[in-house]
């Protein structure tokens, strides 16, 4: 026997449309800290469920973004709560399972013109599709091209996604290290020319000083630098972003200032579409 649904009162009514006005707006958070509130009054409101999974999709929370999208399609079977889950499924590269909920949304709604563009995406015709909020497409914005969830729910790095905060702090945390690194390099200076110049010296007559402090100097450098490309990799992945955003990297790295390039790909690079 189905579950019986709370009717949403007038707190929750207002919310949902704010949170509506939200999504459309890109503001994504504001949306979220408004239908927790409205869960709070309307557990059982599928609307709720279903909005809450958009506003999570577009802030890269994928594990969440579907949770919330099944959890829409338990309470209400509805055509709408149905698309919704499997744009979702698309954009995390779950198609076999997007085609199948996409069919079910056909199944509830025959005539559903944006479950039969979404068919024929997975079969490699169209434009990618754009979810359903309040029967109207949400705009696609910067953030919505790069497909924030590119690694996909069962890859490793899926984590990366779902904590977008902190997977930010720690880029931010990275650059601020690597800027440390580079500062104790040119402070205690642990490359000194040696006393006779060869020139079969391959590293141009440098070598290291024979310190466990310059040691430890050159180490934490170059571990910083790892550091950063591994980050701003991992990101492009995950974001499907621009490759190229990489030749800033090397270059900056070979001249001792990974902070430069990474600081620059995340206040101007994040923000780029494909």
């Amino acid at each position: 026997m189905p579950p019986t649904l709370q009717m949403p009162s007038e707190r929750s009514k207002q919310l949902i449309d704010q949170a509506i006005a939200d999504i459309r707006a890109g503001k994504y958070n504001d949306a979220l800290k408004r239908l927790d509130e409205a869960v709070e009054s309307a557990s059982d409101s599928a609307e709720v469920y279903d909005l809450r999974g958009i506003a999570f999709a577009q802030t890269g929370r994928a594990e969440a973004a579907t949770e919330s999208f099944r959890k829409a399609t338990m309470l209400e079977p509805s055509a709408k709560s149905f698309f919704n889950l499997a744009v979702h499924l698309y954009n995390i590269g779950d198609k076999a399972e997007s085609l199948d909920v996409a069919n079910e949304c056909l199944r509830l709604d025959p005539n559903n013109a944006d479950a039969k563009l979404l068919v024929a995406r997975i079969a490699g015709q169209g434009t990618d599709p754009q979810f359903s909020a309040d029967g109207k497409p949400v705009d696609p914005t910067a953030l919505a091209y790069k497909r924030r969830y590119g690694f996909g729910r069962k890859h490793l790095f899926a984590v990366l996604a779902e904590n977008q905060e902190q997977w930010v702090a720690l880029g931010w945390t990275v650059i601020g290290l690597s800027l440390l690194s580079a500062i104790l390099m040119k402070v205690m200076s642990p490359f000194q020319p040696p006393s006779k110049f060869n020139s079969h010296d391959v590293l141009g007559g440098l070598r290291p000083m024979q310190s466990p402090a310059a040691f430890g100097v050159i180490a934490f450098f170059l571990t910083m630098v790892l550091s950063s490309m591994i980050w701003t990799s991992l990101d492009l992945i995950d974001r499907r972003g621009r490759a190229l955003w990489m030749v800033p990297m090397m270059l900056c790295c070979f001249t001792c200032a990974p902070f430069l390039a990474q600081s620059f790909y995340m206040l101007v690079g994040r923000k780029d579409p494909n």
